[in-house]
């Protein structure tokens, strides 16, 4: 990945070089925006190769027929009772005694042909304990308690994938993985991507370190078999990632266990991961006569996503061709691909603006901040790794990659006026001046170079100008929406999300910023409010919370509500263990907020803040290359458990 300029040199070697580098540059930015990089449809992969879970007259007749009306989903995570070949061949001959069978029909057919997705037994971790240590970070009686029952939470959602999925792989939807995992919870009943990421770091804070340990292998496993990891362990998400959080998530096992030995183990599966984001997801951006290589979400596959099939049907009967339509369902499975599906943060009106419906996706033509910092940090990680294993040559190209991310990161997404990043609309060339949570991803991944003061001061402008805090500093939600538009679907305004909690209230706490990390204190103690409130009331964490109302679950997008909740539950226990020494439960205010929230009136002082809190698991902190080499180090060496980075004569403990 190669930031290139085009202009005059003083050699004619080096200006045709520069000249066919420009030419490339140009082609490629003009592919990249472009929906599937060409208009030809015609030799687009299926989603999978299954003829019933993944396309075929099959999946169209009983998804469009309204077998499983309330979620598409239900049909493809059934089981076969018989090979997908008989199941097929009794679907023709069903056809020819009935060419246009009717919902009653199709539902017999089902019934006699599928039975309920019996693929995974209850499984409960073997490292599980009653007393985790967690409960030792936490002061308040309540929330010490409600940390005993969420821990109780992870036996609920632990599972094991059945042997005879293995065994069997046909007659399934499911994929199969070795060990045990976490289910996010409700409809979402098998291991996701980016979801386990939270999900490691709850456990591991529970001290679920071999659970951890067998999870994130499964994603492991599920990269070498298929060159990267699915959305989510179904057939029918093989044409699809999710934000790219493998590599942080066993930086996070690694660092919290001080097993080294996973690294050398997985190191080239690591490595594969990250090259499969950067061969199939970049395009290149010209400013200022210089071009940048930047990442977006890309996921070309023909025809409806299998588990949302009649919805993306129906999404695309307006149009009159079928390249029209596989145009559109790409960008709703490049959409899906992001994890925020669907926001507004996706639609390109004719204006330009978001404002729109999902008739107006485009995905795949907007450069996204929080995939960008992703992967910049992880170049970051690779080439630290590689140092370490004494792969030198590759340490050096990784170190690049991140620098080249981070350039461009800053050039073309940095927004001064603003103070934030923006997401890019590669069509209309231009900043997305829209808020969203994302823009301060950042801020997470520690992908800026400039100084951390300025950077903290201009996202807190950004904050208020946003309405999200205060002039003086106070926090005006419960959670921190994924967007101030209120468009009906769910990853926007009033909703707020765990993931993107963790973007705001740790990045700004990275900053090491003062007033930032008060008002990551301030968020943090909302955020944990309005879960415990939720739960208290209906037994339940939800998926995702109203901002405006506590403890209420989220509501828009294309399913109910959902509860477990992995992700949510993971988070709350990385704010307990920072936080849990000073955040206190007021419960009378949380019965009279609805005004815009009040913070406590016996708030803790900033030195309190800072000398009281806890140290959260060591994501995206600790010292990257360009730190090491800032200060003349040369080397990161393994001794025990510890990582020592040599510095000349001198050494420094990571």
């Amino acid at each position: 990945m190669t930031a290139r300029v085009c202009n005059p040199c003083s050699t004619l070697s080096v200006v045709v070089c520069l000249v066919l580098a420009c030419i490339e540059g140009v082609l490629s930015a003009s592919i990249g925006s472009s929906a599937a990089n060409a208009k030809d449809y015609s030799n687009l992969p299926p989603t999978c190769s299954s003829q019933i879970y993944c396309q075929g007259d099959l999946l169209d007749a009983v998804q469009r027929g309204k077998v499983f009306p309330s979620d598409s989903k239900t049909f493809v995570d059934r089981k076969l009772k018989y090979s997908e070949s008989e199941v097929l061949a009794k679907y023709q001959t069903l056809l020819k005694n009935s060419p246009n069978p009717d919902n009653a029909t199709l539902t017999n057919f089902v019934n006699e042909n599928f039975e309920d997705g019996d693929e995974l037994e209850v499984w409960s971790p073997p490292d599980f304990s009653t007393s985790p240590s967690i409960q030792n970070k936490v002061v308040d009686p309540k929330y010490k308690q409600w940390t005993l029952s969420l821990n109780q939470i992870w036996k609920e959602l632990g599972r094991k994938v059945k042997e005879d999925v293995k065994t069997n792989p046909g007659l399934y939807s499911l994929i199969y993985t070795p060990n045990g995992f976490f289910i996010p919870g409700g409809r979402f009943r098998e291991l996701y991507y980016w979801d386990t990421y939270w999900i490691v770091q709850g456990i591991l804070l529970c001290d679920m370190k071999q659970s951890a340990k067998g999870v994130v292998e499964n994603i492991i496993s599920l990269v070498d078999q298929f060159g990267f990891m699915p959305n989510g362990a179904r057939v029918y998400y093989l044409e699809r990632s999710q934000p790219p959080l493998l590599i942080p998530m066993a930086a996070n096992y690694m660092a919290f266990t001080g097993d080294y030995g996973f690294l050398k183990t997985h190191i080239k599966t690591f490595t594969n991961e990250f090259e499969y984001w950067t061969n199939k997801h970049m395009v290149t951006v010209e400013k200022n006569g210089k071009y940048y290589k930047l990442a977006r979400y890309y996921a070309p596959s023909r025809g409806p996503r299998p588990e949302s099939y009649r919805e993306d049907f129906e999404e695309a009967e307006h149009l009159q061709t079928e390249e029209e339509k596989n145009e559109l369902w790409i960008e709703l499975k490049s959409g899906a691909e992001t994890g925020w599906d669907f926001s507004s943060r996706w639609f390109i009106a004719k204006d330009g603006s978001n404002k729109g419906n999902l008739h107006d996706i485009k995905t795949t033509q907007i450069v996204p901040v929080d995939l960008n910092a992703m992967l910049q940090k992880n170049a970051v990680y690779l080439s630290e790794w590689h140092l370490k294993l004494g792969n030198k040559d590759l340490s050096i190209k990784y170190k690049n990659i991140a620098r080249e991310f981070n350039e461009a990161i800053q050039e073309v997404l940095w927004n001064d006026k603003v103070g934030a990043w923006l997401d890019y609309d590669t069509g209309n060339k231009q900043h997305r001046n829209f808020f969203y949570l994302s823009n301060l991803t950042p801020l997470w991944t520690n992908s800026y170079t400039m100084h951390k003061h300025y950077v903290a001061e201009k996202v807190l402008q950004y904050l208020r100008d946003n309405h999200v805090i205060t002039e003086d500093n106070q926090v005006k939600f419960y959670g921190t929406p994924s967007s101030m538009l209120n468009s009906s679907q769910q990853w926007d305004y009033p909703n707020a999300w765990a993931p993107l909690q963790a973007f705001i209230i740790q990045g700004l706490d990275y900053t090491q910023d003062k007033t930032a990390q008060l008002v990551a204190y301030r968020l943090a103690d909302n955020w944990i409010r309005t879960n415990y409130y939720g739960y208290e009331k209906h037994q339940a964490m939800f998926e995702k919370y109203d901002s405006e109302l506590i403890g209420e679950t989220g509501n828009g997008g294309e399913y109910a509500a959902q509860t477990g909740f992995g992700w949510t539950n993971g988070f709350v226990f990385e704010l307990l263990n920072k936080y849990g020494k000073i955040l206190n439960y007021k419960t009378d205010d949380a019965e009279t907020v609805g005004q815009g929230f009040k913070v406590q009136d016996e708030e803790v002082s900033q030195d309190e803040l800072l000398s009281e809190t806890g140290q959260e698991l060591p994501s995206f902190s600790h010292p990257s290359p360009e730190y090491a080499s800032d200060v003349g180090c040369t080397d990161i060496l393994i001794q025990g458990s510890n990582e020592i980075l040599v510095c000349g004569d001198a050494s420094l403990a990571l």
